[in-house]
């Protein structure tokens, strides 16, 4: 009686020729050599009529593993994959039915090959699904790399910060090992000369050293894959009409395949890598490569930012620079006048009996100690956003009688619109006279600057080896995000930025005088209370300890 051996022997080429028909109809299969098509299916099929059983061998086994290997070098997907072995399950079938009736072998034969069949479509479903796993893990782990490259620190001896051609170059070679190239290279995008430069390469071709610029013009293979917003390939580098590097057309490199960075958007450059072999790219490779050039446009839109604010950063800082050296300028020039003015001043209002004269000259000298406290104040907000303790002029005196001194002069200017509110305890202690008023004026003029029309209070305390000032108005609160800066140099709050003049020195030289002496300020500020800030003095003798450097040590939260 017939049996399927001797079937396959005698039918085989029919089979497979059968089978070879309809194979190289698929995508994938499309440009493949007779062999390369064919892979192991002759030595598959002859395996199948030589054990008596209904699944796969150890060597059918290694056969459909070996051609899973080729098919997803070549690009095949799954159901290409599947489709191949399920055409031969019809080609062995289709081969039995033409044979005359009684020349058939016996159907449960047949069925026995045809499990043998599906069990290895079940294998080869079953090892591409580990390899998509595989392969997603694989491109997770090379984007990482790509990554360190760009956010690594600079190896080289001069510690030098990297460029972006720097990160680019670093990450080419990675690059090529997730693509299996032996070349790859990046031009990267200058809107002002719409141009794509040579940026980075690396491997065989190495075009690094070649000053390459090629205009956006799909002449040129670099300009081609600009255009396209799909990964462009070439056969052979060697051969083709467009334009590429004569390093690249004579390195050995022949198939190509170039992606735009990003695919949509703004240009930011284009990216290709190459093969030594003539072959077209499959597609999970020419979705590898997008994944990848998204993963670079990313970095390299963050790069250009990062570098954006950097550039930002210090041009702020130079203008800060600037305007420290100006008001230092500003400062040391005009103490000199003024003192001049004042006592000219002095002298006029001394020669004069007018008593029109003299409110006059009493109006001029206050304006002048008014400019001088604001160059005191400029002068010491530097030291105090430099670190430096303000140096202060002690001596024995009554913090009640300063207040009192400062309230009597603002209130020539601003009428009764003061409470002082003393204590029963002393008052006196070991300070800086001139110092301590100025920080206290300028707290008295924010208040009534800032704060409703209501009084506004002085209060003293006397504690243990401490005396406390509060300066108390009513009105809106200081909002309290802003409250941990106020006391920061060239700071003010959003509503103090409505109202002209003023540069933030202020509560700079409050706190500057506060911490000199020893002491601290806070603010407490909140609806419905109004606004205090408190000022807390030792009255001993000695001032704050001084570190290292000869600076006063920063006090935390500040």
């Amino acid at each position: 009686m017939p049996t399927i051996k001797h079937i396959i022997e005698t039918h085989g080429g029919r089979i497979l020729e059968r089978w070879a028909e309809e194979a190289q109809k698929t995508a994938s299969a499309r440009g493949l050599s007779q062999p390369e098509l064919m892979n192991i299916m002759p030595t598959f099929l002859a395996s199948l009529v030589e054990v008596n059983v209904r699944q796969p061998s150890g060597r059918q086994v290694e056969l459909v593993e070996s051609h899973l290997a080729s098919r997803l070098r070549q690009g095949f997907d799954l159901p290409e994959l599947q489709s191949e072995f399920a055409l031969l399950s019809r080609c062995i079938f289709q081969a039995w039915a033409a044979v005359p009736p009684e020349q058939r072998c016996d159907p449960l034969e047949v069925d026995r090959i045809l499990e043998i069949v599906h069990a290895s479509t079940v294998l080869v479903s079953d090892r591409f699904v580990r390899h998509l796993l595989d392969d997603a893990q694989s491109e997770k782990r090379f984007f990482r790399l790509i990554r360190q490259a760009f956010t690594g620190e600079p190896s080289d001896a001069l510690r030098r910060f990297p460029t972006l051609a720097d990160r680019l170059h670093a990450a080419m070679p990675i690059v090529m090992e997730a693509l299996g190239a032996a070349t790859a290279a990046i031009l990267l995008h200058e809107p002002t000369t719409e141009k794509l430069v040579m940026t980075a390469s690396a491997g065989i071709a190495d075009e690094s050293l070649t000053h390459y610029v090629r205009s956006l013009s799909p002449s040129s293979f670099a300009g081609t894959i600009a255009s396209r917003d799909v990964p462009t390939s070439l056969l052979d580098a060697e051969t083709t009409e467009l334009d590429v590097t004569d390093t690249l057309r004579h390195s050995g490199i022949h198939a190509l395949l170039g992606v735009r960075i990003p695919l949509q958007r703004r240009l930011l450059g284009v990216m290709y890598v190459g093969l030594r072999e003539q072959r077209p790219f499959s597609a999970r490779e020419k979705q590898r490569f997008e994944a990848i050039a998204h993963h670079l446009a990313l970095l390299i839109e963050n790069v250009e930012l990062y570098g954006m604010l950097h550039d930002q950063i210090e041009a702020l800082q130079e203008e800060q620079r600037m305007r420290e050296v100006f008001s230092s300028i500003l400062v040391h020039d005009l103490r000199g006048p003024l003192s001049a003015a004042r006592v000219a001043a002095q002298l006029v209002n001394r020669s004069i009996d007018d008593p029109r004269s003299n409110r006059w000259m009493s109006t001029v000298l206050r304006s002048l100690d008014r400019s001088e406290r604001m160059v005191s104040d400029l002068l010491d907000a530097q030291r105090v956003k430099a670190g430096d303790r303000l140096p202060l002029s002690r001596e024995r005196c009554d913090i009640l009688d300063i207040v009192r001194d400062v309230v009597a002069e603002l209130s020539q200017q601003h009428g009764d619109r003061f409470v002082v509110v003393a204590p029963e305890g002393p008052t006196t202690g070991n300070f800086g006279r001139e110092e301590l008023r100025r920080a206290l004026w300028n707290l008295a003029s924010n208040a009534l600057k800032y704060g409703s029309a209501d009084p506004v209070r002085f209060t003293v305390r006397s504690r243990p080896d401490l005396v406390e000032v509060e300066v108390h108005n009513e009105g809106p609160p200081i909002p309290a995000d802003e409250q941990a800066t106020l006391f920061e140099p060239f700071t003010r709050a959003r509503h103090e930025r409505a109202s002209p003049g003023g540069w933030g020195l202020g509560l700079a030289v409050v706190r500057g005088v506060a911490e000199a002496h020893g002491g601290s300020v806070d603010v407490d500020s909140t609806p419905g209370r109004g606004t205090s800030f408190t000022m807390r003095l030792p009255v001993g003798d000695e001032g704050p300890p001084e570190n290292a450097e000869g600076r006063a040590p920063v006090t935390p939260g500040r």
